[in-house]
């Protein structure tokens, strides 16, 4: 409403004096966001990509040159996680603790009239981060057949076939590799084991077990079938 002018009529006393009231109305100032709503990916999902981490918001202020200002609550009110620029560019957060489909508010507020405003609905979904592999550890050979050194006859199986070079690969992890035969570790540390059967023995399967040496759970483990050699008529 414009100042109220008076205008006076008559100078002597006694005489009346009219009194005019102009009065200007000005429309209410009015303001509106768009998109109304949005879904985005977590800055860092690592399904995502730089364009679905971020939306551009846009407003219309009506009845007022003064422009507008941006602000991003959560649904109570409170302060949001992502981040939108003058420009109206919105920044997702990084999932963090936040639950997939997590719901931000988007605000222009009229300079003019801070009371006037405009939201708009953001949806953030996503896994966050790609979690990182587990560790694992891969034996190589997984099964094998081996003569013991002596007995029966023994003596006619070369060396070879009386020992196994064991290799184990670890994944995922820089952690040395420990060997262990039956459970008992062998004081090897290292991608290599060498495995040389007994003297002598019954039929039998031994375990060569590979496992991290700073987590014992993380481990791979081989068979060998120890056997005697029997040439018949001998």
């Amino acid at each position: 409403m414009m100042p109220v002018h008076h205008h006076r009529r008559g100078r002597h006393r006694g005489v009346v004096t009219d009194v005019y009231h102009h009065i200007v109305c000005r429309h209410q100032v009015e303001i509106e966001v768009w998109p109304p709503r949005a879904e985005i990916h977590f800055r860092d999902d690592w399904t995502a990509n730089v364009a679905t981490t971020q939306v551009r918001f846009e407003a219309q202020v009506y009845n007022s040159s003064q422009g507008y200002v941006w602000d991003v609550r959560d649904i109570n009110g409170g302060p949001g996680q992502g981040t939108i620029d003058a420009s109206g560019l919105y920044h997702a957060p990084p999932k963090g603790a936040l639950a997939s489909g997590t719901t931000e508010l988007v605000i222009a507020s009229s300079r003019e009239d801070p009371l006037r405003k405009a939201f708009a609905w953001v949806t953030l979904v996503g896994l966050g981060p790609k979690p990182a592999k587990a560790a694992e550890v891969a034996i190589f050979p997984r099964r094998i057949n081996l003569y013991y050194g002596q007995g029966a006859n023994n003596d006619m199986i070369d060396g070879c076939n009386k020992r196994c070079q064991f290799q184990a690969i670890a994944f995922n992890t820089g952690a040395p590799v420990e060997w262990l035969v039956n459970n008992a570790p062998q004081g090897v540390v290292g991608p290599w084991f060498l495995y040389q059967t007994p003297a002598n023995g019954g039929a039998a399967v031994v375990s060569v077990r590979a496992r991290l040496q700073s987590n014992h759970a993380v481990f791979d483990e081989a068979k060998v079938l120890q056997l005697n050699y029997d040439w018949p008529g001998i």
